[in-house]
């Protein structure tokens, strides 16, 4: 059982929808047209070349006009802009203009009316041997274009001869002039239309060529538009895949054309100059023709002593001969040339009519009819009254209101059957006992506007966007007790903005477990609603729709009757309906009439979806605030990017920017996402922002039951961006892989913990600063190496692995430093045994990538041991201590000077203080390192770090800055005492010297082999 009992809670048929509401007009029976149709303001002007002023006239007065149009004024314009009811109107003229016998009637519909379709109704009429001849002419002519790619490529080609024949304007001005010669040459327009790459473009299904062509050979369609087609400046702002195929004067013209909108526009009116034409030798027949039509048709018509009557729903199906067809119209009888009277009513977009009509038709033009919209009229029309004429129609159904019209009889009221007629009327509304159900006129004029964004009434729209989608799709839903649906809501959204958009009003309308129910109960209030705010309707809505009411909010209009004003619905225009105030909360604790901004973005983005940026930033702050307060400010993530440098993207974090989404593009990674479709999201953003800006629960609307809300929903939010984000208890897999990357990090920068074996000494080389480098110039190459696996912004490496280790084992205070290091997780983490832990999928590409390199570049190392050894002297044959080798020197150096055997070479001074730089550990540092590279092949991983990481430079340099010259002065010494026969004084000293060569000798056998510079095996 339905509302109706036994019938159907739907009062029509689908199909019924498509037959009353075709999309296009004509296609409608008589009967349904005069049955449907509905008086709409018309505006009549005398002054003809005005689109302004004017007075409100109805259509008899306009039937009148055309009845009464004197001979030398034959022609009436309709004018407005498409979808205003122009057509409508002229074919409304043709079902009530009284018949006369000598009158002939030519009726021209907009759609599917071909060329020759419409000159064979102009010659439906003639019967001279004449007319004959011309139906043969325009039969073959047209047929012979019939096909409809070639007459695409004739026209374009046609086009291009004509424009170079005839575009020329020598009575132009002379920079027009000068324009036109240029584009009018070969290498102009010509080219451009001729070219074979531009071609496609100029050929495309949607530009002029292709839209006329299918226009003259079949007629316009349904979707085209009702200006006469024509070159647009946009349509020759070409742009092809690969211009460098194209001609060069093609590309020349197309890249003028591209740079200078002055010069488009020209070009589009030289095309369209000669568009004309080009049909006219394109399909055999032109606009000469079609004017040598009428005036033979008149001239027939005269001779019988008739007149005619030429009814134009679509001036612009005209487009290409419409030339002639205003020559016939506006040629005065004479004596010569007898032609009968014609009165003409063409429907015509006012744009084309002030704009493109040569003076001709102006002085021609009895009076001008102009469809003002509506919305901005001043007479009484009601948008309800004509959607009632249809939904009156699409209930009684086409056979039977045919049957009343072959009848003479008017079309019935489809209510009157309707068992539930009374109350429907009382809930729904009715206009002349016709009544509006299923929508009212609230509902009616809220659907209207969605439609109508510039806030104008166009008929078009009206039946095809909102009466035709319901009557036919929610039909169903109706009668499944599924009305008003998703559908109606997404048609109509825009029509209803800001109506009970408050999440708190709709909460009372919902009924718990049943969110289907309560989302129709929402959206009936929403457009069918009388008060604003949270309210049931008239019983029989609830009962037509199988909404129940709810018994809290009482019967309409008494329990909220004094904080909720009513909702007013005039459906005198889509734009009429009132909007609710942003009022909203409980009966027993109403709250203020405004609220606040960011309350009432939160309403706007429930309805909406969007937020202004500045209202998205402040929101997201809120929500970040309230969550990082239940983190109890220990977890090391809030607020900024704390120890974070580089990527941020590789250290976990929790920041209102990146973690917290309200609908946007990165609600899928945030952290914490809002849904402007869940009502808890918005309930508690909309509170949270009240609470926000009010700096106090006392001060919301029923803020205590919307506190508990909101604690609730944070702490499940603080939940989850805790487990998200904060160290686990257990063992991270990740924290061994990151620790023991990190070891072998630091036994690359020489950190000495990071060679020990104990636990906290492995955690305190993860954190170390690594040893100041006093070799940077000497082991370029070593320093290299350790830059990159400390890393950098761009290329992660150390510092960042250390930054994820903190965040994954540190606390912090809000936004400060670390307080404390979970170290029992992190010495879990360095043990051996975790070394090889399996990576966790989640983790960053990134991070594992750096931990890849680090383990790679410490493989190499080859390099690093070539430098290293150069930097180290051989002293295996230096058997004494540096200081007493040094002292064994300098005293032969004094011994020999007295005798004249000192060298200018030897700067003994000099030697002394190297040999005291030399520190007491170096010649045994120095030793170890050459054993360690002489037996590289046999160390272990870490025992070559160790030696490549340690300060090889210091000791061996200091050892190599005195062995270098102490052998250059052993040279010096040796080549003197080997230069000449000694002197007398010399001989004296025989016995002394003789013991010195001793020494020297001695000394000479234990520094000799440091003058060879060791090998790569040393």
């Amino acid at each position: 059982m339905s509302w109706r009992g036994d019938l159907p809670v739907a009062c029509w048929t689908a199909g019924e929808a498509v037959s009353i509401i075709p999309v296009e007009a004509e296609s409608t029976s008589d009967g349904v047209f005069l049955a449907t149709h509905t008086s709409i303001p018309i505006i009549r002007r005398d002054h003809v070349g005005s689109v302004e002023g004017g007075s409100l006239v109805t259509e008899e007065q306009l039937k009148q006009a055309v009845e009464e149009l004197p001979q030398d004024q034959p022609i009436i314009p309709i004018l407005g802009k498409s979808g205003t009811g122009k057509s409508h109107l002229v074919r409304w003229l043709r079902a009530k203009l009284a018949p006369r016998e000598s009158t002939r009637l030519i009726f021209v519909p907009k759609h599917r009316m071909s060329l020759r379709g419409i000159l064979e109704l102009i010659l439906v009429h003639a019967t001279s041997e004449r007319a004959e001849e011309l139906r043969a002419k325009v039969a073959t002519a047209v047929d012979a274009a019939s096909d409809e790619r070639e007459a695409r490529l004739r026209l374009r080609s046609t086009l291009a001869i004509l424009v170079e024949t005839r575009g020329t304007r020598p009575d132009r001005p002379p920079e027009e002039s000068e324009f036109r010669e240029y584009l009018a040459s070969p290498e102009g327009l010509p080219a451009l239309l001729n070219d074979p790459v531009f071609r496609d473009r100029l050929l495309d299904e949607a530009a002029p060529i292709a839209r006329l062509v299918r226009e003259k050979l079949s007629g316009k369609g349904a979707d085209d538009k009702e200006d006469a087609y024509g070159f647009a400046a946009a349509d020759l702002d070409l742009s092809v895949d690969d211009i460098s195929k194209a001609g060069d004067s093609a590309q020349t013209v197309a890249a003028a054309l591209a740079s200078d909108t002055g010069l488009r526009e020209l070009a589009a009116m030289m095309l369209n100059e000669q568009l004309g034409p080009a049909v006219g030798e394109v399909f055999g027949i032109g606009g000469d023709d079609l004017k040598q039509l009428l005036v033979e048709l008149r001239l027939d018509l005269q001779r019988q002593g008739l007149d005619l009557l030429l009814l134009i729903e679509d001036f612009s199906i005209f487009q290409g001969i419409q030339g002639g067809l205003i020559d016939a119209i506006t040629l005065v009888p004479t004596v010569d040339v007898p032609l009968c009277p014609m009165r003409v009513v063409m429907a015509v977009t006012t744009g084309y009519f002030v704009n493109q009509m040569p003076e001709t038709v102006f002085t021609r033009t009895y009076k001008v009819f102009d469809l003002a919209a509506p919305a901005k009229g001043s007479g009484p029309f009601d948008p309800a009254a004509f959607a009632a004429r249809y939904l009156n129609a699409v209930r009684v159904g086409a056979a039977e209101i045919d049957t009343q019209h072959t009848g003479g009889r008017p079309a019935p009221n489809g209510c009157e059957r309707c068992p539930v007629r009374e109350k429907c009327h009382r809930a729904f509304g009715q206009i002349d006992d016709i009544g509006l159900f299923p929508f009212n006129r609230s509902a009616l004029a809220l659907a209207m506007r969605s439609q109508a964004p510039d806030g104008e009434f166009v008929a078009r729209d009206v039946l095809t966007r909102v009466l035709r989608p319901v009557l036919q799709r929610d039909q169903v839903e109706l009668d499944e007790r599924r009305f008003p649906g998703d559908a109606f809501e997404n048609d109509f959204r825009t029509g209803a903005l800001d109506i009970l958009d408050n999440i708190e009003d709709q909460v009372q309308l919902h009924t718990p477990g049943n969110r289907e129910l309560s989302d129709r109960r929402v959206r009936m209030v929403r457009f069918w609603g009388s008060e604003q705010g949270a309210h049931n309707l008239d019983p029989a809505i609830h009962e037509a729709f199988s909404v129940p009411p709810l018994e809290v909010l009482g019967a309409p209009g008494t329990a909220r009757q004094e904080s909720r004003p009513k909702r007013e619905a005039t459906a005198a225009a889509p734009v009429a309906t009132a909007r609710p105030s942003a009022a909203a909360g409980e009966q027993a604790a109403s709250q203020p009439a405004q609220a606040p901004a960011l309350v009432q973005a939160v309403d706007h983005w429930r309805a909406t979806g969007k937020f202004v940026q500045s209202s998205r930033n402040d929101l997201r702050n809120i929500v970040h605030a309230a969550i990082l307060n239940h983190l109890n400010l220990e977890d090391g993530y809030g607020g900024d990017a704390g120890w974070a440098r580089g990527d941020k993207k590789l250290v976990p974090q929790f920041v209102a920017a990146s973690s917290v989404s309200l609908d946007g593009a990165a609600a899928q990674s945030a952290l914490v996402s809002l849904d402007h479709e869940d009502d808890d999201d918005v309930r508690v953003l909309r509170a949270l922002a009240w609470a926000h800006t009010a700096q106090s629960w006392s001060a919301v609307p029923n803020g205590a039951t919307l506190q508990r809300l909101c604690m609730q929903w944070v702490e499940t939010r603080a939940a989850q961006v805790s487990e998200a984000l904060l160290p686990a208890e257990d063992d991270d897999p990740e924290l061994a892989r990151l620790a023991h990357a990190l070891l072998a990090a630091g036994k690359a920068l020489g950190i000495p913990d990071a060679f020990k074996d104990d636990p906290i000494s492995r955690v305190r080389a993860i954190f170390a600063v690594p040893p100041e480098a006093s070799d940077t110039e000497a082991r370029p190459r070593l320093r290299r190496w350790q830059s990159d696996i400390v890393g950098t912004d761009q290329k992660p490496g150390r510092d960042v692995l250390r930054q994820r280790v903190l965040r994954l084992t540190c606390y912090r205070q809000g936004a400060g430093d670390p307080l404390a290091l979970n170290l029992p997780r992190l010495l879990r983490a360095v043990r051996d045994d975790s070394a090889h832990a399996i990576w966790p999928e989640a983790v960053p590409a990134a991070i594992r990538e750096s931990v890849e390199n680090i383990r790679l570049r410490i493989g190499a190392l080859d390099q690093l041991r070539r430098e290293a050894v150069d930097l180290v002297p051989d002293t295996s044959e230096l058997g004494e201590d540096v200081s007493e080798v040094s002292k064994a020197l300098n005293g032969l150096i004094a011994g020999l000077a007295p005798l004249g055997l000192s060298s200018s070479a030897v700067n003994g001074p000099e030697l002394l203080v190297r040999a005291r730089s030399v520190k007491s550990g170096d010649l045994k540092k120095t030793r170890g390192f050459e054993q360690a590279f002489a037996e590289w092949e046999s160390l272990d991983a870490n025992e070559r770090l160790r030696v490549l990481t340690s300060d090889v430079e210091g000791p061996s340099g200091r050892v190599r800055a005195w062995l270098q010259p102490t052998l250059a002065a052993v040279r010096s010494l040796e080549a003197k005492l080997q230069a000449g026969p000694l002197s007398e004084t010399q001989r004296e000293h025989e016995e002394a010297l003789t013991l010195l060569l001793a020494k020297l000798t001695e000394l000479d056998a234990c520094i000799v082999a440091t003058t060879t510079s060791p090998g790569e095996g040393a």
